[in-house]
């Protein structure tokens, strides 16, 4: 398992910038909510490559789901 790492940065001004490592696809999503509605709303989100990796499970699914088509 990739080690997963959140970091902040917060400028004098008040913003703060959250950096988002280890998690692939959704799944930085699901680990910074509750941290991110507790410091108000979200201006700008930027995906890494990362976001775009999808895991096992996921896979699993995309490829049973292409699978399954019906006419």
């Amino acid at each position: 398992m990739p080690q997963r790492t959140l970091r902040f940065k917060i400028y004098q001004n008040g913003r703060v910038e959250e950096t988002v490592e280890g998690f692939n696809g959704d799944a930085c999503n699901s680990a910074t909510k509750n941290i991110e509605d507790a410091l108000g709303e979200v201006k700008v989100k930027n995906k890494t490559s990362e976001a775009f990796v999808l895991n096992q499970s996921e896979k699993s699914n995309q490829i049973n789901n292409e699978s399954n088509v019906t006419l």
